[in-house]
């Protein structure tokens, strides 16, 4: 305590020096603001400027008597709460009294507040609303330097609005780095019939002095010679992470010692999150390092950011890794040395596809020197630049460009059409530094292809103007990305608005998964949209609807397609696998259980327990077969589902995060000596769904075979299980049916759960859970006699279009259809083919007077489609046929029914993006594995991206937040006609429709496409007749009801009647 007093006392000391200097201009400072409608004010940081002079104007008008209301900007959350915390602090009153402040929806203030402080994006809000400035009598707007669009247009609409309707409104910017000439020009006024530019007012003086040093002066940490930067690439090698590191180590010197027992603070500005994770793994592997080491960046929560600010313990130092978050507004009082890497990240726009990425860049002086002034608040400063003196002068540019140049103009674009001062282009040219044409029309075409601007403009195609849609007045008003805003609108139209605010809230803050204590604020987001939709008269139900089977995966597909909504036109789509070469790829293993390791040395057996403990991670290795320099390891099968194995993806999924496997390989030449003239060779270690099943022969030597083993293994004493229990472990469990006596038969363990047990019993195909206790030891001999259960794949079926809605798969009708027809039955199976011990066969049921087949009757109730069989099985079959071989077999039907999931071979795939040739690959993703399920299946399978960026060169498309559509033939083309904007269609001599084109149409002016880069030309791979397209019109237009803004649209109309019309979507859609 006494330490934190001794440390509050300097810096109040520190400021009091210069609040007396301030306070000797104190009154000049006044009268400028009193008598100039713009004021500019700079000051070097640490001067007071945000803390001190909105209070001088709130303590004259105190004087006075007069009335006042003051509003002060600042770019960040944490600054706007950190200094009006201070400032209350100051002033002795309670925070939300006379001093508050607003961020986002919270409100600490009441009508009495006097002084608030708020975000930059938040008053600019508040003015495109109110169209006025006259609610405030003092805007303050601090760090002006920082040109980010939100900034810029904040700085527009002062302009137009001081010289329109809020004459009488005083605008003071602050910044410490700012190029005043260029300001006071912009807000220049007319006086005597001439443009004076805006008074400018200097601060004098700083804290204390900032030492400046540079790469050239650092040789003496870092003797070895380091790489020297390079303009047209931006980074940091390893060598400047050590340098830092040896820097920080040398402040011990500097301070007389590790045994001091005050330390100052370090400031090190890295660009990213993930440069900040690099050089703290670097300060991890110091040695008795005694660093409070604290990381600032946008993904760390307000209470997280706080402890930035408390002392560190005695004997430590507190090292501060931030990315330019704390740049400006935010002030930690002791830091005395800053470290800069000289870099930023910069969000810009791909001139080609509108597109955006996040580039790293070289900082500007301008910030540059911002962050140089977070040092020398409490005492002498440092400021280390990990650039050349040279590469600073001649290199780094003295000023940033503008975000408005640059990003996307999406969210600013609402923002102008929201004010209504006229077309985009002629309000954003009167900006500061306005944004080029091309940007400008590139931003209204995207807006209107989402459906946010009406596609013309007075009865006109206009290519940069449209009126603002009741979409685009929501999108609006909501602080999340424009495409999760129309997630939020399209869920309100299909009636799955609660589901589309927790995706989105989600998803705005995307590490709350990695990060537990970023829940609460997806909670809070949650709740704000809420409120924010409501005023739009989209409200979530209070009483959320029970959901069964049927209903939840309706309720999914319906999300899934609002999600492919959304993000129009970011559909891409599956290009075709040469099956073949895939099959081959594999030797004919199991795809669905096996993954393939290449590059292996030679006589790679001898390395089988290495690679079976590399692959342990993953799950439990069944076998692994060696062929030359590959080898196929196989997991165990832990369940009696079809598909691929979670270890399966498990494994791709590490492979794909490029985890090198390494092996402690033997030289060649040894193996061959000791091998002497001997050959080497190896040993290869070795509720079903419609269509699925378990089964066993039912002839009457099989079953009597089956009464006699049953007999002997009950008759014996037998042991419990003395090992301990595993998956795939071969026991003996008991089973009994209704009232009949328990009895033991073969199994082995699926799943264990605590004291319960999944077993699967291996005669019968059942599963059963028991007691782990009951489980006993199976005697060897009975071991010798062949498990007599089989499975079974019904050949030439795959789900409807309605049972994939319905369930996924295959809905409950379809099963409760397939278990009515072979339950408890005799069936005629006939064998089609025997492919990785799965029997495809083709079912007949046994009736008085005919055999009919499942397949039929399955189709011919709508839960089912014919479909062509894989190529390995048509091989498989072939071979059969041409040895005329002929196998039928009676069966008995399963008796108990489970959901199988869909296979996913573990083989990866190119996409196709359906705008463009450019490659695209998918980042962080499940889908990233691509798995195709069915590749014998022609139609096309579509993705959705919610990200879609583009490398440094424009070369390359990346893909994040990906979602599969499901796997439904014509899907694609469906989707695609629902949300484009104009659809063409294509048709051969008008006998039927082969595609059509869609996007935003064609220029009848230019004779050109409006925006040819974004066009998505289909080939339907299904039949489309008139009636089809004339149901998708009728969809189109229900969506429109209840987007419309008319008195049909949703703002006007009643809960009942709302609800009437998302059924209404909701039965279109799914009918």
């Amino acid at each position: 305590m006494v330490q934190m007093a001794k440390w509050v006392s300097t810096v109040h000391m520190c400021l009091l020096l210069f609040y007396v200097c301030a306070c000797v201009c104190c009154f000049q400072l006044i009268s400028l603001i009193e008598n100039n409608s713009v004021v500019i004010v700079r000051g070097a940081t640490g001067s007071g400027k945000t803390t001190q002079l909105p209070q001088y104007i709130l303590d004259h008008y105190n004087e006075k008597n007069n009335f006042c209301n003051i509003v002060v900007t600042q770019p960040r959350k944490i600054g706007a709460t950190s200094i009006a915390q201070y400032v209350a602090t100051q002033r002795k009153c309670t925070l939300g009294s006379l001093v508050g402040y607003q961020i986002g929806m919270e409100k600490i203030a009441t009508e009495n507040t006097r002084l608030i402080y708020m975000t930059t994006e938040l008053l600019l809000q508040k003015l495109v609303q109110d169209k006025c400035l006259t609610e405030y009598t003092h805007i303050f707007v601090d760090e002006v330097h920082e040109r980010t669009e939100e900034m810029d247009l904040l700085l527009l609409v002062l302009r137009n609005l001081l010289n329109s309707n809020s004459p009488y409104v005083k605008i003071i910017l602050m910044s410490a780095t700012i190029n005043c000439s260029q300001f006071a020009q912009y807000f220049a006024s007319l006086v005597r019939g001439k443009m004076s530019p805006a008074y400018v007012f200097e601060v004098e003086g700083s804290p204390y002095a900032v030492e400046e040093f540079y790469q050239d002066d650092l040789h003496r940490l870092f003797p070895c010679r380091l790489e020297l930067p390079h303009i047209d690439d931006p980074n940091i090698p390893v060598e400047m992470y050590n340098l830092a590191v040896s820097l920080i180590q040398s402040f011990d010197e500097m301070e007389g010692g590790m045994t001091s027992s005050e330390r100052g603070s370090v400031l090190v500005f890295l660009p990213g999150i993930h440069e900040i994770r690099c050089m703290q793994e670097a300060l991890s592997k110091l040695v008795h390092r005694r660093l409070q080491i604290y990381l600032l960046h946008s993904t760390v929560i307000l209470e997280e950011q706080n402890g930035v600010f408390q002392l560190p313990v005695p004997g430590y130092r507190k090292v501060i890794l931030s990315t330019n978050i704390a740049e400006s507004s935010l002030t930690v009082p002791d830091v005395k040395y800053v470290i800069d890497f000289c870099l930023a990240r910069h969000n810009v726009c791909d001139p080609d596809t509108n597109y955006q990425s996040l580039r790293l860049t070289w900082a500007s002086k301008t910030n540059c020197n911002q962050r140089r002034g977070r040092a020398g608040r409490v005492s002498k400063g440092y400021c280390y630049r990990l650039v050349t003196k040279e590469f600073w002068e001649n290199e780094i540019p003295d000023y940033m460009i503008p975000e408005m140049q640059l990003a996307p103009l999406t969210k600013i674009m609402l923002k102008v059409k929201l004010l209504d001062m006229g077309d985009p282009y002629s309000v954003l040219s009167t900006a500061l530094s306005p944004p080029n044409l091309g940007n400008i029309v590139r931003t209204v075409l995207q807006l209107k292809e989402m459906g946010a601007l009406s596609t013309k403009s007075d009865g006109k195609d206009q290519n940069n103007d449209g009126e603002l849609t009741f979409l685009g007045r929501v999108l609006a008003h909501l602080p999340v990305d424009i495409y999760l805003g129309k997630l939020i609108v399209l869920g309100h139209t299909f009636g799955c608005l609660d589901e589309c605010l927790i995706i989105a809230a989600a998803q705005s803050l995307k590490s709350f998964f990695a990060i537990p204590s970023m829940q609460q604020l997806v909670a809070e987001l949650y709740e704000d949209l809420k409120k924010r939709v409501s005023r739009f008269n989209m409200h979530v139900p209070e009483e959320p609807q029970s959901l069964d089977y049927t209903n939840t995966h309706l309720q999914k597909f319906i999300l899934q397609v609002v999600i492919a909504g959304a993000y129009y036109p970011n559909y891409f789509v599956q290009q075709d696998i040469d099956e073949d070469m895939a099959t081959k790829e594999l030797s004919g293993h199991n795809p669905r259980t096996t993954v393939m390791v290449r590059n292996l040395p030679p006589y790679s057996f001898l390395y089988y327990k290495q690679l079976q403990s590399l692959f342990r991670l993953c799950g439990q290795v069944k076998a692994i077969f060696f062929d030359s320099s590959r080898a196929y390891v196989e997991f165990y099968r832990t369940s009696k589902e079809s598909g691929v194995l979670p270890e399966v993806s498990l494994a791709l999924h590490l492979a794909q995060q490029s985890r090198s496997m390494e092996l402690s390989v033997y030289p060649t030449e040894q193996i061959e000596n000791a091998a002497g003239n001997r050959s080497l060779t190896h040993m290869k270690h070795g509720r079903c769904d419609v269509g699925h099943f378990w089964g066993f022969q039912a002839d009457e030597a099989s079953l009597e075979k089956q009464r006699h083993l049953t007999a002997e293994i009950n008759k014996r004493t037998l042991h419990p299980v003395t090992v301990m229990l595993y998956p795939n472990l071969l026991c003996l469990a008991p089973y009994s049916e209704v009232n009949d006596q328990s009895l033991y038969y073969r199994a082995k363990i699926l799943h264990i759960r605590g004291n319960k047990v999944e077993v699967f019993f291996l005669d019968f195909g059942n599963t059963e859970v028991v007691a782990s206790s009951s489980l006993r030891e199976i005697p060897s001999e009975f071991l010798s006699y062949p498990f007599q259960a089989k499975e079974f794949q019904v050949a030439g079926l795959r789900p409807s279009a309605q049972s994939i809605i319905l369930g996924s798969q295959w809905s409950s009708q379809a099963r409760n259809c397939f278990i009515t027809l072979v339950k408890d039955r005799s069936l005629l199976v006939s064998l089609y083919s025997i492919q990785h011990g799965i029997r495809r066969v083709q079912v007949l049921i046994n009736t008085e007077t005919k055999n009919t087949s499942v397949v039929d009757i399955l189709v011919q109730k709508g839960h089912a489609v014919k479909a062509e069989e894989g190529l390995d099985s048509k091989m498989l079959w072939l071979a059969a046929v041409s040895s005329k071989i002929n196998h039928e077999i009676r069966l008995r039907g399963p008796n108990n029914i489970k959901v199988a999931n869909a296979p996913h071979p573990p083989s990866s795939f190119l996409m196709g993006v359906c705008s463009s040739c450019r490659t695209v690959s998918i980042n962080s993703s499940i889908s990233s594995l691509a798995m195709n399920e069915n590749p014998h299946y022609k139609h096309q399978r579509m993705l959705v991206a919610g990200n879609v960026s583009v490398n440094a060169t424009g070369s390359h498309i990346l893909l994040k937040d990906t979602s599969f559509m499901p796997d439904i033939p014509g899907l694609p083309a469906l989707v695609t006609m629902l949300f484009t904007p104009i659809m063409e269609l294509r048709s051969v001599k008008r006998t039927c429709y082969t595609g059509a084109l869609c996007g935003l149409g064609w220029n009848s002016q230019s004779q050109e496409g409006i925006l040819p880069e974004h066009d998505i030309e289909l080939t339907f791979d299904v039949k489309f007749d008139v009636e089809d397209i004339t149901e998708i019109n009728a969809l189109r237009v229900a969506a429109n009801r209840i987007l419309c803004e008319g008195a049909g649209g949703t703002l006007h109309q009643w809960p009942a009647e709302m609800v009437k019309l998302q059924e209404d979507c909701r039965d279109r859609l799914t009918r």
